[in-house]
């Protein structure tokens, strides 16, 4: 796989970079996938001083502009390649802000595993609630198809779901992350993902 590209500072659009990946890629909603992938790990210090739409806007942008360099050819290439370029762009946002080292090559290697894990709970997810697996043309299709359907659901729904199945947390721990009860985060968890599984059908269908 080549090098990710750097930061350009080109002029670009951003739209039209999206545009141009997903009729060059024919790899469906790349935004709502990376969304929920650069919103996972946008806590802590970070959290408050950057916009996750902004993260993936730059990277989208990055990846368009470097697209010529990709020499990859089925989708999991392509989308580890973002992986890559989204943790890059986070990295080079969190050293602006900062004025943290050029090189942090340890915390870049942790914040890419975490992508990593949130990217195959996320994939994990879509193959547990295709209701048929035969239709589905690969993992990482399905990936970003549960992306897409996610951000459309309610936020509750979505932030249980994302809670439970990225983030790996008990329901104690959700609800008290949603001030709420175990019993109707345990219910709520439930009717989330009833929508999801109803959503997902009316998306094949």
């Amino acid at each position: 796989m080549s090098d990710v590209p750097h930061d350009s500072g080109g002029e670009a659009d951003g739209s039209a970079a999206e545009d141009q990946l997903r009729s060059t890629w024919s790899i469906g909603p790349l935004r709502p996938w990376m969304m929920m992938l650069a919103e996972r790990q946008l806590s802590g210090r970070l959290k408050g001083q950057l916009d996750a739409s902004d993260i993936v806007q730059q990277a989208l942008l990055d990846a368009w502009q470097g697209r010529d360099g990709f020499q990859g050819t089925t989708h999991v290439e392509r989308l580890a390649w973002l992986r890559v370029i989204l943790t890059r762009v986070i990295m080079r946002r969190d050293r602006e802000l900062f004025q943290t080292q050029k090189r942090g090559e340890g915390r870049e290697k942790l914040l890419q595993a975490a992508i990593d894990r949130s990217s195959l709970c996320l994939e994990k997810l879509a193959v547990s609630n295709e209701p048929d697996p035969g239709l589905a043309a690969d993992r990482a299709e399905q990936s970003l198809q549960l992306a897409a359907t996610l951000s459309e659901l309610p936020d509750d729904y979505r932030m249980v779901l994302t809670f439970r199945h990225l983030e790996d947390l008990s329901h104690a721990e959700i609800a008290e992350r949603m001030e709420r009860s175990v019993p109707a985060v345990r219910m709520l968890w439930i009717r989330a993902l009833e929508a999801l599984k109803s959503a997902s059908s009316d998306r094949l269908g």
